[in-house]
């Protein structure tokens, strides 16, 4: 992918707005800066290049989130990078749990049926929000940029990892060049020392759900999770009435509303200091999952305008940074499920994302919509469960496939890596 070295941006500001705040400069993800104000025409300066196109609201300054290792207060369980491909698995999992779109054939319909209701929003890849200000900027350049040669390994449940060569427990001896790790887990010597042994980081973070065990858990006001005029106890879980309405599944934790202005402020103020902190502790990338809440169940009426409103926005924050970014499965948002076709807003997120990550594509038969990614020469990782394929199959080049043993994420547990 051509890559600009410049990243160049503009924000349509509404009369009204304009009208009522003429200052010289906005903050938005705290490391844009406003440098003119002109009569419709914002110019947005980076400390990193960037080649994405976006739309982003207005950041407050983000608070002081502390991101400590989490392991210590992280219940078991399966990480949720892969909540959505091992609830869909799950074929007896009752209509109120959660199930991603790109895994669970049962939601296919309802997500036809949400992209056909919300078919007016859908037809602009950009919207303006309430507070009047949209970003769109074009082009991509991160000094993370990774090739259909660049090969990954995908553990977020095994930290740290062997470098620069992992033996599983099949015997199977793997060296990748890219190793994807929960970034509250992995502590900065071991990120240093993956780098020391040739490797790239990308680091894990969930940039849709609330999960109650991680330390900037209590940063999230209540209602951006558990709706309004839901309770919730000491540890901030929600309880009493409604308080399933946005859970997801068994997991644990809840969809994060991100159609509000108000919990959009509050969430992109922690996904920021997320950020930052992925920057600070040497990560290379941001992995950010639980990107499809529009297809999940959840109460908001989050749509997949507002998804990719957010995922663009994701995308501005890390590579202002200085970091790359994946797209977690979501592949409705790039191809079309009912005509095959690109979408309205194909070329805006294959320009903002340097790699997929995808969840039991092979299982269903949906690892061509992401094809636009290969086309721009970027790779995708694809996982697989439960040793669910034997042997590798026929992949395209930049396809990377690895199939586990179980339904954790565990480098060690790896049965099959192709090619």
């Amino acid at each position: 992918m051509v890559a600009s070295k410049h990243f160049i941006a503009s924000v349509f500001v509404l009369p009204a707005i304009l009208a009522k705040e003429q200052s010289s400069s906005v903050s938005s993800c705290s490391a844009l800066t406003v440098t003119e104000t002109v009569t419709a025409t914002v110019t947005v300066t980076a400390s990193a290049g960037i080649s994405a196109s976006a739309v982003s609201f207005p950041l407050a300054s983000p608070k002081s989130t502390s991101l400590s290792d989490d392991n210590a207060s992280k219940p078991s369980k399966v990480s949720s990078t892969f909540v959505s491909s091992t609830k869909a698995n799950d074929k007896s999992a009752t209509s109120s749990s959660s199930t991603s779109k790109s895994d669970s054939k049962a939601s296919k319909s309802s997500t036809t049926a949400n992209a056909r209701s919300s078919s007016s929003e859908d037809k602009s890849a950009s919207r303006t929000s309430s507070s009047g200000v949209i970003l769109v900027a074009t082009g991509s350049a991160t000094p993370f940029s990774p090739n259909l040669s660049t090969s990954f390994i995908y553990d977020l449940d095994n930290q740290p990892i062997a470098a620069p060569v992992i033996t599983t427990q099949s015997k199977l001896s793997l060296n990748k060049t890219t190793y994807i790790v929960d970034m509250a887990q992995s502590t900065t010597e071991q990120i240093a020392n993956y780098h020391a042994k040739g490797k790239k980081v990308g680091c894990y973070f969930s940039a849709g759900t609330w999960e109650p065990f991680r330390t900037d858990a209590k940063s999230f006001l209540p209602e951006c999770y558990c709706g309004q005029n839901v309770t919730t106890d000491s540890a901030g879980k929600c309880t009493g009435q409604g308080a399933n309405n946005n859970l997801l599944g068994e997991w644990g934790e809840w969809w994060l509303d991100i159609r509000s202005d108000k919990c959009l402020k509050n969430i992109k103020e922690i996904m920021t200091t997320r950020i930052k902190a992925a920057a600070a502790k040497g990560c290379d990338a941001v992995d950010p999952d639980n990107v499809d809440a529009w297809t999940n169940t959840q109460n908001f009426g989050i749509t997949k305008q507002n998804e990719v409103d957010y995922l663009l926005w994701l995308s501005v924050t890390a590579r202002s940074n200085g970091l790359g970014i994946d797209l977690k499965n979501s592949g409705d948002l790039i191809t079309d499920p009912d005509s095959g076709k690109s979408t309205n807003w194909t070329t805006s997120l294959v320009n903002a994302f340097d790699f997929n990550v995808i969840e039991s594509c092979h299982e269903y038969d949906e690892c061509e919509k992401y094809d636009p990614f290969l086309k721009a020469g970027k790779p995708q990782i694809q996982i697989e469960y439960s040793n669910s394929i034997k042997k590798c199959p026929s992949l395209k080049t930049g396809q990377q496939l690895l199939v586990y043993s179980g339904t954790t994420v565990d480098s060690s547990k790896i049965t099959l890596s192709c090619p």
